[in-house]
């Protein structure tokens, strides 16, 4: 009689803890779709725009330590992948400089100049992200939950890819041989014009790091057992630069051709400025539509 007693209570004792803990745990694997700009940027150049996108996947896990009546508090960890992509546009972009009289045939020194127009440039970005967040959860049915997320992603960047840039570049008076110039460009020359549709790009700083607080809402609808799809809204307040401006704004009348932007292969494999070196400020600042499959155990 004692062993069958002892059995019951060691039963008894299992069961209430497995229903403790029912569905305490969460796994969510989910999609975040950019909505509009993924970034907000300030630049030097007059005119400069850009157009971005970022798109994340992902997994998150979740512990309920907190439930009364309908209403529940759950802590969530994750990791991720995002993936942004970058397009710079500006119209319209020159330098210029004087060279001495030694350095042309004539004996006279003159400016110098290249124009480069309707120049476009693409960077594409790759982000290990990790989600740190609460989530306030009202169970409206059976089937339907009501929830409220608060918490900050981190972002490491684990890729950075230049894209293609293209354009029309327009030179005038630019003689390598007499001027000694360190670019190695094909457009640097007497009198032309050059397409940049196969040009080098000039390398950009890009930030490793990046944070954003995240603050989200949305609808989770139980479809079978312990199965249930997401659907909400989040965003992503950036609080890191993503591209690192190097130019000085208050020198912009002072562009030389050292420091030509757009533009390729120097001596010694170094090369010169891309578009992003304008970039004064650069945000991650995206709305994003969230889709999830949870399952819950």
């Amino acid at each position: 009689m004692k062993k069958i007693k002892y059995s019951f209570i060691i039963v008894a004792c299992g069961a209430f803890a497995s229903q403790a803990t029912a569905q305490n745990l969460v796994v969510k694997a989910y999609g975040d779709i950019g909505l509009g700009n993924a970034f907000s940027l300030t630049t030097a150049l007059p005119g400069m725009s850009s157009k971005s996108s970022a798109n994340s996947f992902g997994v998150d896990f979740g512990y309920t330590f907190w439930k009364q009546g309908a209403n529940s508090l759950e802590a969530n960890i994750g990791v991720g992948y995002s993936a942004t992509s970058v397009s710079f546009d500006v119209a319209e972009l020159s330098y210029n400089y004087a060279a001495p009289a030694s350095a042309d045939v004539d004996g006279n020194p003159y400016q110098r100049y290249t124009t480069l127009n309707d120049v476009n440039q693409k960077i594409n970005l790759g982000y290990f992200k990790i989600p740190i967040y609460l989530q306030y959860q009202f169970r409206a049915t059976k089937w339907l939950g009501v929830h409220a997320d608060l918490g900050f992603g981190l972002g490491f960047k684990c890729s950075g890819k230049e894209g293609s840039t293209t354009g029309i570049a327009n030179s005038y008076g630019v003689y390598q041989e007499y001027d000694q110039l360190v670019i190695k460009a094909d457009y640097l020359n007497d009198f032309g014009e050059t397409y940049l549709d196969e040009a080098e790009t000039g390398k950009s700083e890009i930030k490793g790091f990046s944070a954003s607080f995240m603050a989200g809402a949305g609808l989770e609808f139980y479809v079978a057992g312990p199965v249930s799809i997401d659907l909400g809204i989040r965003y992503n307040a950036g609080l890191t630069d993503v591209f690192t401006g190097r130019y000085d704004t208050d020198k912009l009348s002072e562009i030389n051709a050292e420091s030509a932007p757009v533009t390729y292969t120097v001596a010694e494999g170094q090369q010169v400025k891309a578009l992003s070196d304008y970039v004064t400020k650069s945000r991650l600042n995206p709305f994003s539509l969230h889709l999830g499959i949870n399952v819950r155990f």
